[in-house]
């Protein structure tokens, strides 16, 4: 008898831990499933964001004054809307025909251009003499 009541016991401490454990994985599932949905709508709203990539042909000795113009014109387009962040990278190299590299993100097509229009009529500094800019819009299509 004491036998039966032993088993009854094991038996019924190893219910409360398979149910425990479905439990726990239903739960790990119902999150994973969250997971993937916030990662899902992340990237949907990120793809629909565009890239700005504009590579700068620095004349010789007009790095610092480029550099300069550039954080003007951060500095005036960061206020715009639908603007979303920008970096200007340097190349490590002495030759490379393109020595300043813009990489900025906006909400869309449309308001990089409003944007930008708004600044070529109300910036107020020029550009460098000889600074050619070569911007162009991208889509990502690959992560």
């Amino acid at each position: 008898m004491n036998i039966v009541k032993e088993l009854k016991g094991m038996v019924s401490n190893v219910s409360r831990l398979v149910l425990v454990m479905i439990l726990m994985a239903s739960i790990q599932s119902c999150n994973n499933k969250e997971e993937s949905k916030n990662k899902s709508t992340m990237e949907t709203s990120n793809k629909e964001h565009i890239t700005l990539i504009n590579a700068f042909e620095v004349p010789e000795g007009k790095i610092e004054e480029s550099i300069k113009y550039w954080e003007a014109c951060r500095d005036f387009l960061k206020k715009e809307p639908g603007y979303i962040s920008t970096k200007l990278h340097q190349s490590i190299l002495d030759n490379a025909r393109f020595e300043l590299v813009n990489v900025a993100v906006w909400e869309s097509p449309k308001a990089f251009k409003e944007a930008s229009q708004k600044m070529a009529e109300e910036l107020g500094v020029a550009p460098p003499e000889g600074l050619k800019a070569n911007p162009s819009l991208y889509n990502e299509i690959r992560n």
